[in-house]
């Protein structure tokens, strides 16, 4: 057995920054412009009650596909329509909850001991794969084994856990071993870690023990999914059939749904949106808010000129936040205020909303002896927002004597070298959130999985291990609250708007839910009303 250990490889590091590209990110259900959107009763405009879950019928749903689609499950995450197939053929331990908070789904309890050097699974009795064998406890260990041995794209978040110790207490139950004290195991469960029998060698054709069945699947087109009957919950699916359309482009999705090809439309513009608001033959399905993206730009706080607090200081200041609003996300966003995880638990609610103060910058500039700043910011038009912040941030930043150049780097370009990438002096950003003990531990300190901003060493490394030990709300609200007052004051994140992924549906669709991921939702519970 290799056991994983250290810190991830180049390969594995291209494919965690080509899935934060693609939204891999890491709850709660997609909310209908309008309309309540969830899986049990709502209200149309007029406040009459509408029907609840109906069980029957056939969803087609558009997804972005391309090159790189695959069945491997354990490479899901490289699609999104690839991870949604997964999502409803596979269960995993725990998902993203409301809030961001850890939801049971295959999982009875996982729990820390009291030392969080130890963690106890547990899992449901009675689930079956597709193939009928019984779901164990020897199936949870061998998937975590898998994913961390074959360096997946979720495999790097499992170095803490000593799996070679990990052990059978019986059926249904394990014990996973720490390397150090950790606090949030459960959350990092919820990352995509997909459950598949002990064994399996073919990993394109490893049976799930989700909702739906795998009836024929064609790599680059789409795939159809048929109802599970022997499924775990008694409460979904709902639907006999799923089917999945592999389309790259957002607009061509979006016309295939006003054609009646499909019922869902995911991941359109923020222009298109806008244009169809007033459709009534189109439903708008926006995530939770703390589930939308980060608009802004990453700054390498160890590499000049960046090193002078006050020159990242006069970045933030000279950033007009509610002009980006109006003209980057087009009216469906709101300001940042250069940190991530607003409306998750635990997210600094006390510090000052940062205001637009050119003279401020200025000030800031000529207390660090700079006189005019020059700059260069990487950025590319892989995903919406990229290219757009940055042109008005280069316009915003003029009058305080900062010049910007844009470069923008092409698509196909933007995450090709994990080194380029992850060590870029100054880029655009459009990070998608994750509840805010994973974010730390991905992108911050000197043992980060992504260190974009190069934030490390004391007393960063301190504040690190304060989150990743704490084992009580109490305690991970103390280390997540120190951790977040010095990046406000510190950090390299600007943040200056965030804006929703949006989907688009027809009237009848209810019960997409999210669930953390609102680039690749669940359907588990989706019908047609």
């Amino acid at each position: 057995m290799r056991e994983f250990e250290g810190r991830p490889s180049r390969r594995s590091l291209l494919r965690i920054t080509a899935g934060l590209g693609a939204g891999v990110a890491l709850g709660g259900a997609l909310t209908a412009c309008g309309d309540a959107g969830g899986s049990g009763p709502s209200t149309d405009g007029a406040g009459s009650a509408t029907p609840g879950p109906k069980r029957g019928g056939r969803l087609r749903a558009a997804f972005i596909g391309g090159s790189n689609e695959t069945d491997n499950v354990l490479m899901a995450a490289n699609t999104p329509i690839d991870y949604v197939r997964a999502r409803v053929v596979y269960d995993e331990l725990c998902v993203v909850g409301p809030e961001g908070r850890v939801q049971m789904q295959l999982a009875e309890s996982v729990e820390p001991s009291a030392d969080g050097k130890e963690w106890t699974i547990r899992v449901r009795d009675g689930v079956t794969f597709h193939d009928g064998r019984e779901l164990t406890a020897a199936d949870v260990l061998f998937s975590l084994r898998t994913y961390a041995e074959d360096q997946a794209n979720q495999g790097p978040l499992l170095v803490d856990a000593d799996l070679a110790a990990g052990r059978r207490v019986d059926k249904l139950t394990c014990t996973i071993p720490m390397r150090r004290a950790h606090g949030f195991f459960d959350l990092v469960l919820t990352q995509g870690f997909f459950v598949i029998p002990d064994g399996t060698t073919d990993f394109t054709k490893a049976p799930g023990s989700g909702p739906f069945v795998l009836k024929e699947h064609r790599v680059g087109q789409g795939a159809v999914l048929e109802r599970n009957p022997n499924y775990w919950s008694d409460k979904g699916p709902y639907l006999d059939e799923l089917e999945l359309v592999s389309i790259a482009d957002g607009e061509a999705r979006l016309n295939a749904l006003k054609a009646g090809q499909v019922e869902y439309a995911a991941s359109i513009s923020l222009v298109a949106g806008q244009t169809e608001r007033a459709n009534k033959a189109v439903q708008l399905l926006t995530p939770p808010k703390w589930e939308w993206p980060n608009f802004g730009a990453m700054l390498k706080r160890n590499q000049d000129p960046f090193t002078d607090a006050r020159v990242v200081q006069a970045l933030k200041y000279a950033v007009d936040r509610e002009q980006m609003v109006e003209r980057v996300t087009l009216g469906f966003g709101e300001v940042g205020n250069d940190l991530f995880g607003k409306h998750l638990p635990h997210y600094a609610e006390d510090l000052p909303q940062r205001a637009y103060d050119p003279d401020r910058a200025k000030a800031l500039l000529r207390k660090a002896g700079v006189d005019r700043l020059s700059l260069s910011l990487r950025t590319s038009d892989y995903e919406y927002g990229l290219t757009e912040g940055a042109v008005v941030l280069a316009e915003q930043v003029k009058r305080t004597g900062i010049d910007i150049s844009v470069d923008k780097v092409p698509a196909a370009d933007f995450f090709a070298d994990p080194k380029v990438f992850i060590g870029a002096h100054f880029q655009s950003a459009n990070r998608k959130p994750r509840p805010l003990p994973l974010d730390v531990l991905f992108f911050y300190g000197s043992d980060a999985l992504l260190p974009f901003t190069g934030v490390g060493g004391d007393p960063v490394d301190g504040l690190v291990d304060a989150v990743r030990s704490a084992l009580t709300e109490e305690q991970r609200a103390a280390a997540v609250g120190d951790m977040q007052h010095y990046l406000y004051d510190k950090g390299g994140d600007l943040v200056w708007a965030k804006a929703p992924v949006l989907a688009a549906a027809t009237p009848q669709v209810r019960g997409v839910q999210s669930l953390g991921y609102p680039t690749f939702p669940s359907f588990r519970d989706a019908y047609l009303a």
